[in-house]
């Protein structure tokens, strides 16, 4: 979005939704945040039916067969599993409740001051815009580069990635790097489970003798059932959540969204695997392994740098074309 003003440039980093909007479940309509609920309940239920399977039925009832030197692995192996399950289950709820990046009020009541002074705008159309805002076919606003309208929730998203009813939510901007996140940490808590568990899964899996003693002598026909169901629910999750991780790290280091990959010709966004990673997770630092904000983002979700628009790094952010956005390049200061 270029203007031919002399109004200066201003970046809104810090921009956020209006107050009044909910925590989470960001759909326009009713009916579909409650809806939306329904399988997010499901995915808090597994959350705690795991963490219970393994720390009441399969921990407590091993723990008087930890003795010398197993001691301390198996107090190891049950302290990394919880670990991993509260980052997966944090993830979790951040990428659930965050705004996934609805178009700041801010940005569409200055394209609107834009309007006025005669400023042009392109429609949408499926493929690249690398040029500013462009009109949404849907709701009729504006909004700018890499936004895309969410049909469920009834709004635009900054660089939306897809829609996901487990978590209630749109995979957008701000809550993307928790999502991925959500993926890695779910997948390594869910191996953790099997795999700290083989010997009482082989037991149940090929039907020995010892069957009702895998899991301790006092384990009811309840606790074996609920062990058996728990371990094939974490090898499930384990695979699937590695395969969606794998992907996503995939669009991550290629600069692209689920959206985008539909699109043809060169993509001008990607500038390398760090760069592109850095838009996302923000500057290469201990924050990309803990689901909060990017100490130092990179972007504000508005503008993005792009090939076509060169690089960033020979001018300062009040000098871009964007009025309200900044671009700014990984090799510099923020």
């Amino acid at each position: 979005l270029k203007s031919n003003s002399s109004r200066p440039a201003r970046s809104v980093r810090g921009a956020h939704a209006p107050a009044g909007r909910p925590a989470g479940m960001y759909a326009r309509n009713p009916l579909i945040k409650v809806v939306s609920l329904i399988p997010v309940f499901a995915v808090v239920g597994l959350f705690c039916f795991e963490w219970y399977v393994y720390n009441v039925v399969f921990v407590l009832s091993q723990m008087e067969t930890w003795v010398g030197s197993s001691l301390y692995i198996n107090l190891a192996r049950t302290s990394m599993f919880n670990a991993l399950w509260l980052l997966a289950a944090w993830s979790y709820a951040r990428s659930s409740l965050t705004d996934p990046g609805l178009v700041p009020d801010e940005w569409l009541n200055f394209v609107r001051e834009m309007d006025t002074l005669g400023q042009e705008r392109s429609s949408s159309h499926h493929g690249w815009h690398t040029r500013g805002a462009t009109l949404c076919n849907h709701c009729q606003h504006k909004r700018p580069e890499r936004a895309h309208h969410c049909s469920i929730c009834g709004r635009c998203v900054m660089r939306m990635d897809h829609h996901c009813p487990w978590i209630g939510n749109c995979v957008g901007f701000k809550n993307h790097k928790y999502f991925i996140l959500m993926t890695f940490y779910g997948m390594l808590a869910c191996g953790c489970f099997v795999l700290t568990a083989v010997p009482q899964v082989k037991g149940l899996l090929f039907g020995t003798v010892r069957t009702r003693q895998v899991l301790g002598y006092g384990a009811s026909a309840r606790e074996l059932m609920m062990f058996s169901l728990a371990a094939v629910l974490a090898a499930s999750f384990s695979l699937a959540l590695g395969a969606l991780f794998i992907s996503h790290c995939w669009l991550l280091m290629t600069n692209l969204t689920s959206i985008e990959v539909g699109y043809f010709g060169r993509n001008p966004y990607s500038l390398g695997i760090r760069e592109n990673a850095q838009q996302v997770m923000g500057r290469f630092d201990v924050s990309w392994l803990l689901p909060i904000p990017s100490s130092q983002p990179l972007s504000d979700g508005l503008a993005f740098p792009s090939k076509d628009m060169g690089s960033t790094s020979s001018r300062p952010a009040d000098e871009e074309t964007c009025p309200i956005g900044r671009r700014v390049d990984a090799h510099d200061d923020v």
